[in-house]
């Protein structure tokens, strides 16, 4: 391995540890990527954060919230979030190039880091005569593969050297290229990606290759469940418009495509008048612009046919389709056609999605997961594109309470149409759009990526201001009306994956900026808190981490930290689960537990104005949780659930097998979920008695970030962690595995894909060799690697 690998690696591993964008991420959230070809449909699946106003409802799921008087002009936050984007958009420069292109440009000194964002008007519902091939999404992969003046690997080569990354992802509609690097390297990413953009050559032995790789995608895709779900969906709500097609494309139409059908369709679409340049960060605009014009200037409008894509006729009896397979738990999706972005009931059909199946005091989770206990999981989303929209329920649930969850959510959705809205259920979804436009602004990414598809699906780079507003206009009998007009029976498609019936076995397949200070405080009671100040926007960022996870479990207790970690926000002995889950998406906040292999506890994200309040409830949580036994069952079920869900993918099977191979004999072979032998064995007296043993001073360690004083944390955090007993960490017996290597194993299972996993003995976290393997670890890593 060369020193300029190894410089590289360190360079990459330093910007992901400084934490560059320094906030917790709200929710989980996984980018649409080109593996699977994933569309840009909602679910608590393959969500892109590069499409907010297009499926604005769930990019906020966990950020759902309510605030009384939240119309413009009544409300602060409004204000404050208007007046937010207008700051960070204050020197947007935006020039139309002489060959079509779109230029966005905006100065953000706030961090030495630039992203440069190329957005192409063209995804898989363009491929015209090579509909379902997947065809956008062969292009993105081979775009890397080399140019006239850069060889194979190359490309990523030269951004990876200077620290950065580079990526891309198709959609329905659009393909991204993107990359994230130091700012005095902003020269190198514009040339790389202009470069591929505008000469890949796409190498004959290079597609040969690359054709293997997406077909072992193409196995992914169908071994995952969620995936399949999806697809089964789209395919049986479209009839004729593209959106029927996996991006990724059906394996026997992809495996006919040519390099010649790739050269044909790149030179027809990847045309300059057809794509949106963006770059946000540590730059100089003047110098930025004179380089994007010199870099496009040979670049040359080429004739291309309009896309016309056909309209899907309006549907008139409701649809169904069923896959049962090796499946352990059952995924059903429920969704109705509605409008493009365009059409005024865009905003409304968002703000029901929210009030509906978003966060857990929403409607569906109330009802159908708590109170009826139907289903694990429960969420509702709006996509919204240039082209016709869906409305959906996605449910993750039991086999056999298929029926009775089919029909409680139909129960539940036919009453909308006459049933009455609250106008603190509307407060929420408001603030979660303001929340959501607000996160935009904290990363150079984000914000080039709110830029981008704003003058992408309005030809406004300030969208997401002007829908702000549209939202705030919605009332109660806007949800009555969209519901009443778009969630009939006959406009229903319903999609499920199940397991097959026992009755029928299975038969497996053939087949720079300014520095932020960092202070350090330890508490009266020894607890170290770690403060630091960054006012650039009025967000504060709290985490409460205590030793704990697997390490301090064994085979018979495995799972004992995760659900003891699931069960602290269910409720206090002073606040109901319900009073807890509605005063944090009452104020816009995101407050949820963690749980790993080493450590569990709470982590939350809420307006600075709002910090002593949410430190308190999480405090609250932690010190004194209910642990109420009813709270107990539908949890242990939920993380059963999640394991059975967990053993469907060939993946963690193999993890799990190499865990047992490389730790045996040591808690690091057991998974924080547990087993559902031994979750069975878990009672209330073992979880409370986990607690104690756990959350004492001496064991707590909590950091705060963001618009704060630290002064006034400081003094905040000795009054309310005092509330925790004193104690000393749990000591550890002296655990070591030896492992008997080398070792091999192999395991047959009904999938597509073969996975095979490599595993050797690592070192501890505070041994001095741990950073050099660090170091080596991204070394091997990405598309530039020697691997």
């Amino acid at each position: 391995m060369t020193a300029e690998k190894i410089l590289r690696a360190a360079t990459i591993l330093k910007r992901h540890l400084s934490g560059l964008s320094c906030r917790l991420r709200a929710g989980k959230q996984r980018l649409m990527s080109d593996q699977g070809g994933t569309r840009s449909i909602p679910g608590g699946k393959e969500l892109p954060t590069l499409n907010r106003k297009v499926a604005f409802v769930v990019l906020a799921a966990a950020w759902i919230a309510a605030g009384a008087g939240i119309l413009e002009g009544k409300d602060t936050a409004v204000e404050q979030a208007l007046a937010c984007i207008d700051r960070a958009a204050a020197s947007l420069r935006r020039r139309v190039l002489d060959n079509g292109a779109v230029l966005l440009i905006l100065e953000d000194h706030s961090a030495p880091v630039v992203s440069i964002q190329i957005w192409v008007k063209t995804g898989s519902i363009h491929e015209g005569e090579h509909l379902g091939s997947g065809l956008s999404h062969a292009i993105e992969h081979m775009i890397f593969k080399g140019t006239e003046k850069r060889g194979v690997g190359q490309i990523t080569r030269e951004i990876n050297d200077t620290g950065g990354d580079i990526n891309a992802y198709t959609s329905f509609d659009r393909t991204v290229f993107h990359a994230d690097l130091p700012s005095r390297h902003w020269r190198v990413g514009l040339d790389v990606l202009s470069d591929a953009v505008q000469h890949a050559t796409f190498p004959e032995e290079e597609w040969k290759k690359e054709k293997d790789v997406i077909l072992r995608e193409i196995a992914m895709c169908n071994d995952d469940p969620g995936r399949l779900v999806d697809y089964l969906l789209m395919e049986t709500a479209f009839s004729v418009h593209p959106f029927r097609f996996p991006i990724i494309g059906h394996k026997e139409i992809f495996e006919r495509l040519t390099r010649d059908d790739i050269l044909d369709f790149a030179r027809r679409n990847y045309t300059p008048d057809n794509m949106t340049v963006t770059i946000v960060g540590d730059i100089d605009a003047d110098e930025v612009e004179s380089a994007v014009r010199d870099s496009f200037k040979n670049f040359i409008r080429r004739s291309r046919a309009p896309a016309v894509l056909p309209e899907e006729p309006r549907q008139i009896a409701p649809r169904s389709r069923r896959r049962e397979g090796a499946f352990n738990v059952c995924r059903i999706e429920l969704a109705y056609h509605t409008v493009p972005l365009t059409h005024p009931d865009a905003p409304a059909l968002d703000v029901l999605a929210a009030v509906a199946g978003e966060g857990r005091s929403s409607r569906l989770v109330r009802r159908i997961k708590e109170e009826k206990r139907l289903v694990h999981s429960i969420n509702a989303w709006h996509y919204t594109p240039l082209e016709t929209g869906l409305f959906g329920v996605s449910m993750l649930l039991d086999p056999e309470k298929e029926a009775a969850a089919v029909a409680a959510l139909e129960k539940e959705i036919a009453s909308w149409s006459r049933a009455r809205f609250e106008e603190s259920e509307l407060e929420k979804a408001r603030r979660m759009m303001l929340t959501s436009e607000l996160a935009d602004l904290q990363t150079m990414r984000g914000m080039a990526a709110m830029l981008a598809e704003g003058e992408f699906y309005a030809c406004d780079p300030l969208f997401g201001r002007s829908y702000l507003k549209r939202v705030q206009a919605i009332t109660p009998a806007d949800l009555r009306d969209v519901a009443r007009r778009y969630l009939t029976v006959e406009n229903s498609t319903i999609a499920v994956v199940a397991p097959r019936p026992e009755s029928e076995p299975a038969v497996p397949k053939k087949e720079g900026g300014p520095a932020l200070r960092v202070e350090r405080f330890v508490l009266r009671n020894g607890i170290p808190l770690i403060v630091r100040e960054d006012h650039r926007l009025p967000f504060a960022y709290a985490v409460f981490a205590l030793t704990g996870g697997v390490l301090y479990e064994t085979e018979d207790n495995n799972g004992v930290t995760k659900l003891l970690s699931e069960l602290l926000l269910k409720g206090t002995r002073t606040r109901s689960r319900d009073d807890v889950a509605e005063e944090i998406e009452a104020a816009g906040a995101y407050m949820a537990p963690f749980c790993g292999f080493n450590s569990f506890g709470i982590q939350l994200r809420c307006l600075s104005s709002d910090l002593d309040r949410f430190l308190n409830l999480a405090v609250d949580c932690l010190v004194e949780p209910a642990i109420a036994p009813a709270e107990i069952d539908k949890e242990r079920e939920a993380q059963r659930a999640a394991i059975e869900a967990e053993r469907e993918r060939p993946m963690y099977l193999a993890q799990e097998q190499l865990r047992f191979e490389l730790f045996p004999g040591h808690p690091y072979r057991l998974h924080p979920l547990g087993t559902p032998e031994s979750l069975a064995r878990l009672d209330r007296g073992r979880i409370v008695a986990h607690l104690r043993k756990l959350a004492v001073a001496g064991n707590v360690a909590a950091a705060v970030f963001g618009d704060v004083s630290a002064e006034q944390v400081r003094d905040e955090a000795e009054n309310l962690l005092a509330r925790l007993p004193e104690g000393r960490r749990p000591s550890l017996p002296g655990l070591t595995a030896t492992p008997s290597l080398p070792a091999r194993v192999e395991r047959r299972e009904p999938r597509e894909q073969a996975v095979v996993l490599a595993g050797f003995p690592g070192v501890a976290l505070t041994d001095p060799r741990a950073d050099s393997l660090s170091i080596l670890h991204y070394a091997l890593s990405g598309l530039s690697s020697d691997l």
